[in-house]
């Protein structure tokens, strides 16, 4: 019994680190993507305004997704920015998030948003990844 109750807690552990490094992986994907979007070259009007649904300090998974909604009707919306947005917003288990700003931001400011959200939902990740034992 003791042998299986240790093959059980493997098996959790294991997999619980396999789903933080999915999220560690979906949010740099993202951060290259913004990354690819704000160069010179891109095709994408940086001009155009967007619904600003980042709080001024501190961001949530749940913000993620509603980033991914408001993307919805740029020329992003076909992007693999925007897939992986939604991406991680199913892997975080919001599936369904509601926008409710008002307040609008240029595309280019928006992205930089993304950017350091993901930057520290990573950072969270990263913690969590240290405090769990092997």
């Amino acid at each position: 019994m003791r042998t299986f109750m240790l093959l059980v807690l493997t098996i959790v552990a294991v997999t619980g680190l396999k789903h933080h490094k999915a999220g560690q992986n979906l949010l740099m994907e993202i951060m290259n993507d913004v990354d690819n979007q704000l160069k010179p070259s891109s095709t994408t009007n940086l001009n155009q305004f967007v619904k600003d649904v980042f709080p001024p300090v501190g961001c949530t998974e749940k913000h993620l997704c509603q980033a991914a909604m408001v993307m919805m009707n740029t020329q992003l919306n076909h992007s693999m920015l925007h897939r992986r947005l939604f991406a991680y917003a199913d892997y975080s288990g919001h599936h369904h998030c509601n926008v409710t700003a008002t307040e609008e931001h240029r595309m280019d400011a928006f992205l930089k948003k993304i950017k350091d959200c993901c930057k520290e939902q990573y950072s969270k990740l990263l913690m969590l990844n240290k405090t769990q034992p092997n």
